[in-house]
């Protein structure tokens, strides 16, 4: 059992306890599709075209330079079960009684360890590699295992071009290559969903553990993405298409 001796503990226990037990409704946000959503209001005006956040040939405008404390939090923070917590509390306005060690970036050792006790799930995040000056996250994928397991996609400037890298919790070791490229502006979303599938595959990860069942695979990853609103409708619409084909071709 967790040591709830200590203040901090106690603290920590208390909020992430309570994103814990909200996660439920989160999943329920995420099972929709792109069939089942308004169209996003968040859109890409080019000289001749309007491209929605839903297309995959939509690019965000950049992926620095944002100081709204909702981004500089979820493209920080490692733990998912804190950013539950932090996203909870934002939207309800109340950070200000969030302590500031479920704010950080990444937890010490002895606060990483104390969090895992509380639930192995409380870990998921938590093991990611730290992040370079100027770095961001700009996509995520955890999956409900045991200890909620997830890989990131990471950008930051060098020079004229923008650097992407792929990080799991397992120093790589869930990764196929190539885990890096560049670019002079920000991905489109195609352009990142595929890099991101290409180094870590979601479907074989699905197929693994519930194959031939959609629904359980629906229910077994959440997607995260400040600057794709659509990451994870439009991963959940690739699951069922993929179902639907090999249903077809049976």
């Amino acid at each position: 059992a967790p040591d709830l001796s200590r203040p901090l503990a106690w603290a920590l226990y208390k909020y992430l306890a309570k994103a814990s037990g909200c996660a439920s409704t989160r999943t329920q946000q995420t099972f929709q599709t792109s069939a089942g959503l308004e169209k996003s209001q968040m859109t890409k005006q080019t000289k001749d075209r309007v491209i929605p956040a839903s297309s995959m040939a939509y690019r965000p405008r950049d992926y620095f330079g944002r100081y709204d404390i909702q981004t500089e939090l979820m493209t920080s923070v490692k733990g998912t079960i804190r950013r539950k917590a932090l996203r909870s509390a934002i939207e309800s306005g109340q950070l200000d009684q969030i302590p500031d060690e479920v704010k950080q970036a990444a937890l010490d050792g002895p606060n990483r360890q104390m969090i895992g006790s509380f639930h192995p799930s409380f870990m998921g995040g938590e093991y990611l590699p730290k992040i370079k000056i100027g770095e961001v996250e700009i996509a995520r994928i955890s999956i409900n295992s045991t200890t909620g397991d997830v890989t990131c996609l990471y950008a930051r400037p060098v020079g004229d071009r923008i650097l992407y890298r792929m990080a799991d919790e397992y120093e790589g070791s869930t990764l196929e290559k190539p885990t890096t490229r560049s670019s002079t502006k920000p991905l489109t979303m195609g352009q990142m969903i595929s890099f991101f599938l290409k180094s870590w595959n979601l479907f074989e990860c699905l197929e693994f553990n519930y194959e031939d069942d959609t629904d359980r695979q629906l229910a077994f990853f959440n997607a995260e993405s400040e600057y794709y609103p659509y990451f994870d409708v439009t991963l959940r619409d690739m699951v069922l298409n993929r179902a639907n084909e090999e249903e077809s071709s049976c």
